[in-house]
């Protein structure tokens, strides 16, 4: 799969990138949801995996503006230390797909990616 991740802390992007390249995927990653948009709008990714807690445009309101003024269909999964049931429902309300609350496993994600990936079904 071709991954989206927006991650402003540095080393947790970096963890993630590598964590999901070793699965076999392909990665790009940027630190804030600013260049995300530029990027995710052209529609070259199959999934899109964001954190919600961001300087400048949160990863709620990257998945508000990917949804409404961008129509994007990919697939998004927001991540989070934060997991109330508010926060939750407003995610979702967003349009994002998925939600995986930090810290989480390599299993645990492996686990969201597969359920949004196309070549993973045809098998």
């Amino acid at each position: 799969m071709r991954i989206l991740i927006v991650e402003d802390d540095k080393f947790a992007l970096t963890l993630l990138r590598h964590s999901l390249e070793t699965l076999g995927h392909t990665v790009e990653g940027t630190m804030n949801a600013e260049e995300a948009i530029k990027l995710a709008a052209d529609g070259k990714y199959d999934l899109l995996i964001s954190d919600i807690m961001m300087p400048g445009i949160s990863g709620l309101s990257l998945v508000t503006i990917l949804r409404t003024v961008h129509l994007c269909t990919t697939p998004i999964i927001i991540m989070s230390a934060l997991s109330n049931k508010p926060l939750l429902e407003s995610v979702f309300d967003a349009g994002a797909n998925d939600f995986l609350a930090k810290p989480f496993t390599i299993d645990e994600l492996k686990e969201k990616i597969l359920k949004y990936d196309k070549a993973a079904k045809k098998e």
